[in-house]
């Protein structure tokens, strides 16, 4: 049976053309996870939301029901090949998505953070992981110690001390159970916004410290991302770290940047959008959009 993508984000692009062979390391819902050696996580979804390591089948394509954990794949320069579910994709013709580019000369910080953490409550009041969204997370249920650790982290960068930085990003890495843990999640909204508007929100922003240089900013900023380049692999599931690998660069599912963007493009995020952030995972979502809340509301 033979069926084609519609889109290859940018990341997949790339790990493609240097692979020749994967694992399905994972089923979702919508997809399957395929783990090529020694290299990123690809997804392979049947959903239109397109990712920097997500490959979209086209619609009506072949469901993967016959494609198990486990099962090998073939990698050629124009299909992907199961041979044990006798499913080829072909490569030939795709769209290869980027992540849209940002305003490089915007300096104002966005101002309603309010607005999204309402909208946040009104589409997911009885999510467990909501207390992750305010000043005071507290404990979490079967991850108590996450709210004292992100609020750690939310002190460190405040006063930008580089030890602290590495210290709170290293306890939250790994933290918490799934394909990826709690703790990565949040680190994953912390790294995207800053990575991807730290000319606007940079460390000095954050800490308000008159003392501050552009140096020292910077060095924050490298610091945490170096912290985290160091020990993903050491910490938690090559699906998260490929994952906080894509938000050192920038670069997310389009959910995730169209709500992080429209902060700062005075796009009126809606109820839609909202809700397509939030289903992005079972608990991923709310915990990225925490992530993102720590350092736009400091």
């Amino acid at each position: 049976m033979k069926t084609s993508f519609s889109h290859i984000g940018s990341f997949a692009h790339q790990v493609l053309a240097r692979s020749k062979s994967a694992l399905v390391s994972g089923i979702a819902s919508r997809g399957i996870y395929l783990q090529p050696k020694s290299d990123w996580t690809l997804y392979i979804s049947q959903e239109k939301f397109r990712g920097p390591l997500t490959l979209n089948l086209k619609e009506g394509s072949t469901r993967l029901e016959k494609i198990k954990p486990g099962t090998s794949a073939q990698i050629h320069p124009g299909e992907i090949i199961f041979p044990d579910g006798d499913i080829t994709i072909s490569l030939e013709d795709v769209n290869i998505w980027h992540p849209p580019g940002i305003d490089n000369e915007k300096k104002v910080k966005p101002g309603r953070l309010d607005s999204i953490l309402t909208l946040a409550n009104q589409n997911a009041p009885d999510n467990p992981y909501l207390p992750l969204l305010s000043k005071d997370p507290g404990p979490i249920p079967g991850v108590p110690v996450i709210g004292e650790r992100i609020q750690n982290l939310r002190d460190a960068l405040k006063t930008g001390g580089l030890e602290k930085i590495e210290e709170g990003a290293i306890k939250l890495l790994g933290l918490g159970p799934g394909l990826t843990p709690l703790g990565d999640d949040f680190l994953l909204g912390v790294l995207l916004t800053l990575n991807r508007w730290g000319h606007v929100i940079s460390p000095r922003t954050l800490d308000q410290q008159e003392n501050s240089s552009p140096r020292q900013d910077a060095n924050i900023t490298q610091s945490l991302n170096q912290i985290i380049r160091e020990n993903t692999h050491l910490k938690t599931t090559l699906i998260s770290s490929s994952l906080l690998a894509c938000a050192l660069e920038g670069a997310a599912d389009e959910r995730l940047l169209k709500v992080l963007d429209g902060l700062f493009s005075r796009h009126t995020i809606t109820q839609g959008e909202m809700r397509d952030l939030l289903r992005w995972g079972n608990s991923s979502g709310i915990t990225v959009l925490a992530g993102m809340a720590a350092i736009l509301d400091s």
